[in-house]
């Protein structure tokens, strides 16, 4: 095992907030109201989503092992380095990569789709060209930039105060989740019918939202990249991380 190379200052709470902000994104917000509910209706997405959890209970406990087994920067990469040889590190650290690159840019170009619907077409200006008929705009271009170099500052700079900032930001997340949630079931004036998608057996479309869910393993990810730097034991990484 090699000298760890990093300042011990990722908690366990921060790596929690770290892995939820690295897992929920533009594709849990819209593609599971877009996509889950038009495949199997709002009882088959809630209860593929729950297995789907199930699922990612099993991927987290294997992370966790691999993290305590090889506490080093790298994450899935150097465990495959180390227990199946270099060329097999080097698929899995390619295999990642595209991983990150194609959810970056969508992540990141959500954020004009997010103005544009809570304030209207205000970044609509300094049109550049068109793409498959769609008008690119220099307005539209500038809070995804911005947005990436402030976090790529906090990151770099401010590693405890990225933190403190995940952390409310997970927090205060979480807590609109569950309170929209739990007022979408209290306002309800009458039963959700239909509960699944009409003409199709329920336990397929439970199956088949369950089997969408582990995408979301990017977050598990993420934190197995931050193993030098967490403050306490490896040992309790599958605390924060199910």
């Amino acid at each position: 095992m090699s000298e760890n190379r990093f300042s011990q200052n990722l908690t366990p709470f921060g790596a929690w907030a770290f892995a939820i902000g690295t897992s929920i994104g533009w594709g849990s917000l819209v593609v599971t109201s877009n996509t889950y509910l038009a495949q199997a209706g709002p009882m088959g997405s809630v209860l593929g989503m729950v297995f789907g959890a199930v699922v990612m209970l099993f991927i987290s406990r294997n992370y966790a092992y691999m993290m305590q087994c090889y506490p080093e920067a790298g994450g899935a990469y150097n465990y495959a380095k180390e227990v199946f040889g270099h060329d097999y590190g080097f698929l899995t650290a390619w295999f990642l990569s595209l991983t990150y690159l194609a959810i970056l840019w969508a992540n990141a170009t959500s954020l004009p789709l997010f103005i544009r619907y809570f304030i209207g077409d205000v970044l609509r200006f300094g049109r550049m060209y068109s793409l498959f008929d769609y008008d690119i705009f220099l307005g539209k271009a500038i809070p995804p930039i911005a947005a990436i170099v402030l976090i790529a500052w906090l990151c770099t700079r401010g590693k405890k105060q990225a933190a403190r900032l995940m952390g409310g930001l997970a927090i205060l997340f979480v807590a609109g989740i569950t309170a929209v949630f739990a007022l979408s079931f209290l306002r309800l004036d009458r039963p959700l019918s239909p509960a699944f998608v009409p003409d199709t057996a329920g336990i397929s479309q439970i199956i088949k939202i369950a089997v969408i869910s582990p995408w979301a393993f990017i977050g598990f990810e993420s934190i197995s990249h931050g193993a030098e730097e967490f403050s306490s034991s490896a040992a309790k990484s599958f605390g924060f991380l199910w």
